[in-house]
């Protein structure tokens, strides 16, 4: 992450500038352009992405991790759209009256593993209004999940514990916060195959959501 901080006013103008305050489900490509492409964006495609970290800086000298995992399903088209015109404003705006002045967000979007081509999008720890903004609208809403009895939401939970390192946890024993915005339950299994296939590691190793869970809590507030 670098070294800038949220502004609010420059993030209003900027808004209006680049169309967020009229997005819409309708025009959504407008705003989040990998859905006119059809594709993850290459820097947050799962494959090759070991680690995102969190880290101190001049700036932010005792950074708080916060995870926003968005599910990007065909039933959650509206969740983009209110964070980008002015629901991502306000979370940082609570965060920071809430007393967590050095707070840093990454944005992982999910999906189905089961019926998805990019089941996990992963972006970068942040601070500043321009590069939140530039992460989330990189982020591709792929609109798909299917009739079976969840989503992935496990995808999130085992980056966490597995692929994130934070000043927070290393230097003060402190936890980050993991928020899910979904609307399904969780799918349960998660094969040796699908984490290969979506980590592009063949040495990867599947999991239940109940262990993942147990084990993404040591470090996270889920």
């Amino acid at each position: 992450m670098g070294g800038t901080s949220y502004n609010y006013a420059s993030r209003s103008t900027r808004a209006t500038s680049l169309g967020y305050t009229t997005a819409s489900v309708h025009n959504i490509e407008k705003v989040f352009v990998q859905k006119a492409k059809g594709m993850a964006h290459e820097s947050m495609k799962s494959q090759g992405i070991t680690i995102r970290e969190a880290r101190d800086s001049d700036v932010h000298p005792n950074t708080f991790p916060v995870i926003i995992g968005l599910d990007m399903t065909g039933s959650m088209h509206d969740i983009p759209v209110m964070l980008i015109k002015d629901g991502l404003p306000k979370i940082v705006s609570q965060i920071i009256q809430g007393g967590v002045k050095d707070v840093a967000l990454l944005f992982i979007a999910i999906g189905d593993h089961e019926v998805d081509n990019y089941p996990l999008q992963i972006g970068q720890f942040e601070s500043g209004d321009e590069e939140l903004d530039l992460w989330l609208t990189r982020t591709f809403p792929e609109g798909g999940g299917g009739a079976n009895e969840g989503e992935s939401y496990g995808l999130i939970h085992n980056f966490a514990a597995n692929n994130i390192v934070t000043d927070a946890w290393e230097k003060r024993g402190q936890k980050g916060v993991l928020i899910m915005i979904g609307d399904e339950p969780s799918l349960d299994h998660y094969p040796d195959a699908v984490m290969k296939e979506i980590t592009g590691n063949l040495q990867a190793k599947g999991f239940t959501q109940d262990e993942i869970l147990e084990k993404v809590r040591e470090k996270w507030n889920v």
